[in-house]
């Protein structure tokens, strides 16, 4: 999930700092302007998602360079330099429960091998049919969440911004093909899953990516079960599916 990012010249550079000293030289208002950078610098940047970025959203285009990049790079995730999110078109589906619990039941992986439990839950007609979903990876800030908030309160639709849940088996398909991991915290699949396992009807089941520091970084996807009531924070990072 390693993010495209472009060097910044000298060009794009002096503008901007020409600006800022401009502001911090001025005799009346230089110390209010420092202690407003000295904010901007300390305090995490909030991105909302602009009307600029849902409308690319919106564009076919924009996914077609998505799959593009997939194709050139084997990165599974797209950006621009600008975006603080990131899309992929993947394809899900075109295998039986059986086959797919085949590639993760491995004697030697514990972990793996309870993941694949949750495999047997999934909907057969949901996992037999090939096709290709959209998603979003960002933060839980550009959905405007600015405070602390319950689990309930976003893993669900958004359809302000096109969002939905995930099919449950989405994990299982993307986990192959993301190799190392951008960011330091955990990445939940947004999705609506309540295996029978579960005695606690206040919770719901959902999948994850984290680093594994143990080994060299790579990823590791994981599983957790979670009230309705479950404190998250505006720096989560979530994963929805996009409806174009």
């Amino acid at each position: 999930m390693k993010k495209i990012l472009k060097e910044v010249s000298v060009a794009e550079m002096r503008g901007p700092l020409k600006k800022l000293m401009e502001l911090i030289s001025d005799e009346k208002l230089g110390n209010y302007w420092l202690y407003q950078l000295t904010l901007m610098m300390r305090k995490e940047p909030t991105h909302v998602l602009t009307k600029k970025w849902l409308e690319e959203l919106s564009n076919k285009y924009t996914w077609e360079e998505a799959e593009k990049h997939f194709i050139k790079t084997g990165q599974l995730w797209f950006n621009y330099p600008e975006w603080p999110f990131q899309i992929c078109v993947l394809e899900i589906g075109g295998i039986s429960k059986g086959d797919l619990s085949k590639k993760w039941l491995d004697p030697s992986n514990s972990i793996n091998h309870h993941l694949a439990e949750n495999i047997k839950n999934f909907s057969m007609l949901s996992l037999t049919k090939k096709r290709k979903i959209l998603l979003v990876r960002l933060q839980a800030r550009s959905l405007g969440f600015s405070k602390e908030f319950k689990f309930a309160e976003i893993n669900c639709s958004h359809p302000n911004f096109n969002f939905s849940q995930c099919p449950p088996e989405t994990s299982f398909f993307m986990q192959p093909l993301v190799k190392k991991y951008f960011d330091s915290k955990a990445t939940m699949v947004a999705m609506e899953f309540f295996p029978p396992d579960m005695v606690d009807k206040n919770k719901k089941r959902v999948f994850n990516f984290r680093v594994d520091t143990g080994h060299g970084n790579d990823i590791r996807m994981g599983v957790w079960d979670l009230s309705k009531t479950y404190l998250l924070e505006p720096s989560s990072w979530w994963i929805f599916q996009y409806n174009l």
